[in-house]
C-alpha cells in the first residue's frame, strides 16, 4: 500500500464520519427513541374514607320487604 492510499483511506473516513455527524445534526434524533416512563404513584387507601356507608350518604331504610326479594340460587358445594 502507498502513501497515497493511505491518505486517501483517511480522508475517505473522515468524510464518512463528518456525513453521519452531519445527518444527526440535521434530523436531530438518534437511530432508536429515548425510553419514557410515566410513573404513577398509588396512596395507599385508608379504610375510613374508602367505606360504602358513611355518615354523608343517602339514608337507607331500616327495615326491607323480602316479599319483592328473589331467593338466592342454590349452589352445589359438593361439587
Amino acid at each position: 500500500m502507498q502513501l497515497g492510499e493511505v491518505i486517501a483511506n483517511a480522508f475517505a473516513a473522515g468524510l464518512v464520519i463528518v456525513l453521519v455527524a452531519v445527518a444527526f445534526l440535521i434530523f436531530g434524533a438518534p437511530l432508536w427513541p429515548e425510553r419514557n416512563v410515566r410513573m404513577v404513584i398509588i396512596p395507599p387507601v385508608h379504610r375510613m374514607t374508602t367505606t360504602a356507608i358513611n355518615k354523608a350518604g343517602p339514608d337507607l331504610p331500616t327495615k326491607f320487604d323480602l316479599s319483592i326479594v328473589r331467593s338466592r340460587p342454590l349452589t352445589n358445594e359438593g361439587t
